[in-house]
């Protein structure tokens, strides 16, 4: 097996790798440069499978975590009576885009005797209930 320099300018001409990633690859493929290349070709498709494979694992939870949040309703309430009642993810997004609007919205429903839960499905509320008197 010979591994000169021209071997390995072929791998990175064609590859874009390092020196010592385009040896690695002519080592394993025992000095032949188109071996050498179908090895690099197949580690590069079972690293797009694999991203692949997280993508759409993560994709899966971001589904989740919205299909929950629009599940759980943060519900306004002055006595006894709803006032207002939106997805979290609403509530989430509003906050992000106007703030300011959301804390002073949160502020004068606090202030005028409302009371702001947050229920899931089921209709329970969850942990951290908040109510003015």
């Amino acid at each position: 097996m010979q591994i000169d320099l021209e071997k390995v300018d072929i791998i990175r001409e064609r590859t874009g790798l390092s020196y010592r990633d385009a040896v690695g690859y002519l080592e394993r493929a025992e000095g032949d440069v188109v071996k050498a290349l179908v090895l690099i070709e197949e580690d590069k498709q079972a690293g797009r499978a694999e991203f692949a494979d997280k993508g759409q694992e993560l994709l899966d939870k971001i589904k989740y975590v919205i299909r929950r949040g629009n599940e759980t309703k943060i519900k306004v309430e002055r006595d006894g009576k709803t006032m207002v009642e939106i997805p979290v993810t609403a509530g989430v997004i509003g906050t992000a885009i106007a703030p300011q609007l959301a804390l002073v919205g949160a502020v004068t429903a606090l202030a005028t005797g409302c009371s702001i839960s947050v229920e899931n499905a089921g209709g329970r509320a969850e942990d951290g209930q908040e109510q003015a008197q």
